[in-house]
């Protein structure tokens, strides 16, 4: 059971800036992993519909108090809240644009049971990279067109004996994406239905053969 497992049932804040009230026993981590995600939402700057950029360096400041006990549980605290993080900005559809740094430091100026937390993105100069997933593993699209299929002449030659040689492909100009079959023989399906072409967005999942293959655009700094 990991850190923030443990305080599951302790009653989660919505953080604003300085989070002022005091335990008797100090902070726990459920509380700073929710004051990162207030402040990741707050600092959220949209780009376009599917292209949010958040901050990837989080400062947070803590009682000295605070800052020792915690400071004790060590690499899997901030292991832990990295994973926290970067699942709230999975879930939300945010992406940063660096990766991702949290770090805890004392500050005397606050009391037990106190803490505040700042955030940068130290590049915000990104372009966005589209890129499909299977199985997990992801395959950046880097040309305008791109094929996928079962067959060496493909782009993407995939081990799936339900995909045609040249199954269908990715077209990209920069900005929007669309996927188009290219004549397979068992089609091409986006939420269940075949389509000829479709303008797809971050997060579409297009099926074919027996795989699934995830679209996303992702922030790659420069």
């Amino acid at each position: 059971m990991g850190f923030i497992d443990k305080f599951e049932k302790t009653l989660e804040k919505k953080v604003t800036g300085l989070f002022s009230k005091t335990f008797k026993s100090g902070l726990e981590p459920v509380e700073i992993a929710s004051a990162i995600k207030q402040e990741m939402d707050a600092k959220a700057s949209i780009l376009s519909r599917d292209r949010i950029l958040v901050p990837n360096s989080y400062l947070v400041s803590l009682s000295p108090q605070d800052h020792q006990k915690l400071s004790n549980l060590g690499e899997p605290l901030l292991d832990e809240l990295k994973d926290l993080a970067s699942e709230h900005a999975r879930r939300q559809g945010f992406q940063f644009g660096e990766v991702l740094e949290i770090k805890l430091v004392a500050s005397p100026s606050l009391a037990l049971g106190q803490l505040e937390v700042s955030s940068e993105a130290k590049k915000l100069d990104v372009v966005w990279v589209p890129v499909l997933s299977i199985n997990g593993v992801s395959h950046e699209i880097s040309k305008a067109r791109t094929t996928v299929g079962r067959d060496q002449a493909a782009d993407l030659q995939i081990g799936d004996n339900g995909l045609s040689r040249k199954h269908f492909e990715i077209l990209w100009d920069g900005q929007r994406a669309a996927v188009r079959d290219l004549g397979s023989t068992n089609g091409t399906k986006v939420l269940g239905k075949k389509i000829d072409q479709l303008t797809i967005s971050s997060g579409t999942v297009v099926s074919a053969g027996r795989t699934d293959f995830l679209f996303n655009v992702i922030a790659r700094s420069k």
